[in-house]
């Protein structure tokens, strides 16, 4: 018996527009991670929490082009690194602009994380 051929539609493949909701790059103690900033520093949504978690602020943030897996994605940008920014770049001239970041444990008494930046060719 002759095998039959099927016929396979081609799958579905959407053009997107705009994403909506981009995933966070999590950075970890002493791993580089490497990005393409796309926006300027900015506030993210206020969520209300419960206990020490209500007095908190909103995140800032960061959207950003994953150079290791090209996917969109977002960056939470703590105090120091905006800091870099700000003191690096004029106004928001790190837009689109590559980078590679490591973040550092703790220095012992410090409450903050301290960054290494470099630029980099993108």
């Amino acid at each position: 018996m002759p095998k039959e051929t099927e016929s396979k539609k081609p799958a579905f493949t959407p053009k997107v527009v705009k994403n909506i909701t981009l995933p966070l790059i999590k950075p970890q103690l002493d791993v580089p991670f490497y990005i393409k900033v796309t926006s300027p520093v900015f506030e993210g949504k206020k969520i209300e929490g419960t206990g020490d978690k209500a007095k908190m602020e909103p995140a800032s943030l960061v959207n950003c082009i994953d150079l290791e897996t090209g996917a969109e994605s977002q960056v939470i940008v703590p105090a120091v690194l905006a800091g870099i920014f700000e003191d690096e770049y004029d106004g928001d001239s790190y837009v689109g602009k590559g980078f590679m970041i490591t973040k550092h444990p703790k220095a012992s008494g410090k409450r903050y994380h301290p960054f290494s930046v470099a630029e980099i060719e993108v």
